[in-house]
């Protein structure tokens, strides 16, 4: 299945962009997609200051121009590839190249996150989150030392009972098509976890509780019965999907582990060494199309792997045209 008809990939002067360039021009060849890179350059408070109101605006144009004549030079060698176009912008950076996914309806945006030597994990920046919780196409942040093709794949869903089950369900989905989709093509192993609690069991048992043994017990029942119910109706889908990807040599690891999500996510992509993590970023309650959810935000600065995050269908970025 083909996924990704349009990119859009970010270059920063700040960080190798090479991982990023190349995954970029393999996503392309393998859907047949088009590719548009993006450079933002920040906003020069001063520069009216310095050059005066005449000179400033040609000053700011022959620059755009230099930066445009350098990102073509970069992509020279792929354009033999595929098809290709440059943008260089200015401004805040989320700001503007949120702006030109909505304009030019672009499928994916890619782009490398910073990352410290001294820490485990990544380090998001400023941009980074502010794409993660508002950009309404899916966001892939690469490693800067990333592989062209992921050797694992984890996909984290969500399928506990909630009062947002369809939004869920659909999430999940998503998420789903999108993981066995990339796993085909890279011919990458598939993992799919699913993080699950009991809600309130501490609270419930506590010296400090009035309720009975037996009523704890059968409520606790109960909730671990939906979870299974859950479970049950989730490999009837993750079926479904691998049938309709024609995925007979795929053949997922699923992992339903009890815990919290922000500790078993980063801890079994670790293990496994995954190249990727693919996982939802929105809140179940909240302002829809605005806030990511804390867990999400969680698992992503312990992650030390590339991610795919992705929004359900019908988010409304804030950010406009």
């Amino acid at each position: 299945m083909r996924r990704f008809k349009n990119i859009l990939l970010v270059i920063n002067d700040k960080v190798a962009n090479e991982a990023a360039i190349q995954k970029c021009i393999h996503l392309c060849m393998h859907n047949q997609a088009r590719l548009t890179v993006i450079e933002v350059l920040e906003e020069f408070n001063n520069i009216t200051l310095f050059f005066g109101r005449d000179r400033a605006s040609d000053v700011l144009e022959a620059h755009l121009e230099k930066k445009k004549d350098s990102l073509n030079a970069l992509l020279e060698p792929y354009r033999k590839d595929i098809e290709m176009d440059v943008i260089v912008g200015r401004g805040k950076p989320f700001f503007e190249i949120i702006r030109a996914v909505l304009h030019h309806n672009f499928d994916l945006v890619v782009k490398t996150c910073h990352q410290q030597a001294s820490l485990k994990a990544m380090l998001f920046g400023t941009t980074d989150m502010h794409l993660l919780r508002k950009c309404p196409c899916p966001v892939w942040l690469i490693k800067p030392q990333d592989e062209i093709k992921c050797q694992s794949i984890l996909a984290a869903v969500d399928i506990e009972p909630s009062i947002e089950i369809e939004k869920m369900d659909a999430l999940n989905q998503q998420i789903l098509e999108m993981a066995t989709s990339l796993a085909l093509s890279e011919q990458a192993e598939l993992h799919i976890v699913h993080a699950w609690m009991v809600f309130g069991e501490d609270l419930l048992r506590s010296s400090h509780s009035e309720h009975l043994e037996e009523e704890v017990s059968a409520w606790m029942k109960d909730q671990i019965n939906d979870i299974k119910a859950g479970l049950n109706e989730f490999e009837a889908k993750l079926n479904k999907t691998l049938d309709e990807n024609g995925s007979d040599s795929l053949h997922p690891e699923v992992h339903i582990l009890e815990g919290d999500a922000y500790e078993i996510i980063p801890r079994l992509a670790e293990e496994k060494k995954v190249d990727l993590v693919i996982m939802g970023t929105i809140v179940r309650t909240g302002l829809p199309g605005f806030f990511m959810g804390n867990t999400a935000e969680s698992i992503l600065n312990q992650l030390n792997c590339s991610v795919l995050a992705i929004k359900p269908k019908g988010f409304v970025s804030p950010v406009t045209i």
